[in-house]
């Protein structure tokens, strides 16, 4: 399904880099978390990565998630020159500064822990306004996104719902291993996304 809706001649591509977004309700979370990228992009490059949060931050918005904060995950706590992750989460976040990626809150790079748990985020990060209350996660890469979101949804018992962005229409990929509440709400995210692009249709599409 994928070579077809990303090759060049007659597939659904826009300016957009195309990316996938999982969203995810963990029970002893008090809101949803997305986490992307866990399906497209293997290895994706720093202009690739802007459009991945932007996607995201887009879908974030079109959902009404409550202040839509963008934490760009790295192993380590500080700026490391020898962590890609981490280079390229200080490039994202000068791309912030500077109004390349709008709609939300972004900071990086930051360790999972001070994203999510507000009592860790105040000794990392007491300074950050994303740290603590993230609820949109940028991972570095398709492994580490893919056994993130397995942890969450086999360990933690969460409810989780994918969608393909960037593309001329909505995308749902499917996994035989999947629920049919899965299913459901993927779909009800892709008819959202329909009836986005049918009200905005010069908007980027998601």
């Amino acid at each position: 399904l994928l070579h077809l809706v990303l090759r060049h001649a007659g597939g659904l591509r826009t300016a957009r880099r195309m990316s996938h977004a999982y969203v995810v309700d963990v029970p002893t979370c008090e809101h949803p978390l997305m986490i992307t990228d866990a399906e497209v992009n293997v290895s994706p490059s720093l202009e690739d990565k802007r459009d991945i949060v932007q996607n995201a931050i887009d879908l974030a918005n079109l959902l009404h998630f409550d202040n839509p904060s963008v934490a760009i995950l790295s192993a380590a706590e500080e700026f490391n020159s020898n962590l890609a992750s981490s280079a390229d989460a200080a490039v994202l976040c000068k791309m912030y500064e500077r109004e390349h990626i709008t709609g939300a809150l972004v900071d990086g790079p930051m360790t999972f822990d001070a994203a999510i748990r507000p009592e860790v985020a105040a000794r990392k990060y007491p300074n950050s306004h994303v740290a603590g209350r993230a609820n949109i996660l940028m991972v570095p890469n398709l492994e580490a996104a893919n056994m993130l979101i397995k942890q969450m949804a086999h360990l933690a018992h969460a409810d989780i719902a994918g969608i393909v962005l960037g593309a001329q229409v909505p995308v749902i990929l499917t996994n035989p291993n999947e629920s049919t509440r899965t299913r459901l709400a993927s779909a009800a995210f892709a008819q959202l996304l329909a009836n986005a692009n049918k009200r905005h249709p010069q908007a980027p599409a998601l």
